[in-house]
């Protein structure tokens, strides 16, 4: 599934717009138990681990430790002399943020972001939601375009249902390509993302929006059926999208933001398909609000 979603990356390039922030890591090499490449990845590897079948990725580069120091000291209320332990720790120098624009994480008195009170926190796939996306000022409605033209991207280019996908926010991908170990070949990152221009808003400095985790996603058929799939597997992710049940102005709004340029992009993207076809965005948009609280987050059994 991955390499078919990069795939229609490549073949899509020329038609979408620079706009677009959508990041997915690129396909090295599917590994064997017998691949020689194993001889040097099991001494980097717990002990105990085995050879076997195994997908080797591009790496997503985490956050940069400022960023790392910012959610620290406006989400965690421990200590202040544990503050720097935690921002460099190991276990937190792999800072990916999870965009939950779904979902508020607010105080019931306050109406501001509430702060962990745990021992410690992990900087590993943060979640981060809308209303600590708003203390920071980070940049909202570009996080939901974005979403949008991705989600239009893998429904009606890929022609995926979008099962379990996941957004993460992290470093733009270098210009160039770069060596890989043991190969002594050069990849090419170009046909790994559409658009090239990061998110610069706000205090992160300069980031990309990722799409990753594909191993759930299935073919999407082109009809009244797959509509109703993808709306489902609309609700069951997690929050990264923004939701039609909101209950604040401000969610109501990031939705119609949302909403409309998913249907602005899918409108480009299926420009040249039969009128029936090009009819399913706003069915699938009708769906997800006719579906409201009827699916339960988490993928279904098959």
């Amino acid at each position: 599934m991955h390499t078919h979603i990069l795939s229609k990356i490549e073949a899509s390039q020329a038609t979408f717009s620079t706009a677009f922030h959508l990041n997915i890591p690129q396909h090295i090499q599917f590994l064997q138990p017998g691949t020689p490449i194993w001889d040097d990845i099991l001494p980097r590897l717990p002990p105990g681990s085995t050879a076997c079948q195994a997908l080797i990725s591009e790496r997503i580069l985490p956050l940069p430790r400022p960023s790392r120091r910012l959610l620290v000291e406006r989400f965690w209320n421990g200590p202040e002399n544990l503050r720097d332990s935690i921002v460099n720790g190991r276990r937190n120098e792999h800072c990916l943020i999870r965009p939950y624009h779904g979902r508020r994480k607010t105080g019931t008195q306050t109406g501001s972001p509430r702060r962990s009170m745990l021992e410690s926190i992990s900087l590993r796939n943060y979640p981060l939601h809308i209303d600590q996306i708003e203390t920071l000022g980070l940049p909202a409605h570009e996080y939901a375009n974005a979403m949008a033209d991705s989600l239009a991207f893998l429904l009606w280019v890929a022609e995926i249902d979008a099962c379990d996908v996941e957004f993460v926010l992290a470093r733009p991908r270098p210009r160039y390509g770069r060596l890989l170990p043991s190969t002594n070949k050069i990849h090419s990152t170009s046909f790994c993302h559409l658009g090239t221009h990061p998110f610069i808003s706000g205090p992160l400095g300069p980031h990309a929006q990722w799409i990753l985790d594909f191993d759930c996603c299935q073919k999407l058929l082109m009809s009244a059926d797959g509509v109703r799939l993808a709306a489902e597997r609309f609700w069951r992710n997690d929050p990264f999208y923004p939701h039609p049940d909101a209950k604040r102005e401000r969610d109501t709004a990031l939705w119609e933001v949302f909403k409309d340029r998913f249907l602005e992009t899918s409108g480009k993207v299926m420009a040249l398909k039969d009128e029936a076809v090009r009819r399913l965005p706003e069915q699938f948009i009708a769906r997800i609000v006719e579906t409201i609280g009827v699916y339960s987050k988490g993928v279904p059994s098959a």
